[in-house]
């Protein structure tokens, strides 16, 4: 795919993480004012935040036919042969869960077949 394809992959990959994460941001600040109030129910609504998150992020690398690779127990990998990118997910825990990302562009040089 060309250069011009891919930068509007990226670009797409970008906003929609960019929204499932800031949807997720949200979600950690209500979670926190019903922390407060409702602690079990607090519990229980971080717990679903998360699946959906991990469930948004899955989809919207999918649509774009990304294969996903285990890292370790903080990072992900994503790879598209078809656009030639890789998107590196890596995420904290103090108190609430922070997604970084990187995207990078690579060339197929060779394959086996």
């Amino acid at each position: 795919m060309g250069s011009e394809g891919t930068d509007t992959v990226v670009q797409e990959i970008m906003a929609a993480l960019d929204d499932a994460f800031l949807a997720e941001k949200y979600a950690r600040l209500q979670a926190s004012a019903l922390e407060g109030q409702q602690y079990t129910l607090a519990a229980t609504f971080r717990m679903v935040q998360d699946m959906e998150i991990e469930s948004a992020i899955a989809g919207i690398l999918a649509r774009f036919g990304f294969a996903y690779y285990t890292v370790d127990d903080d990072a992900e990998l994503w790879i598209s042969d078809e656009y030639g990118l890789m998107v590196f997910l890596s995420f904290t825990f103090p108190g609430g869960r922070y997604y970084n990302y990187r995207i990078v562009a690579f060339d197929v040089v060779g394959e086996d077949e």
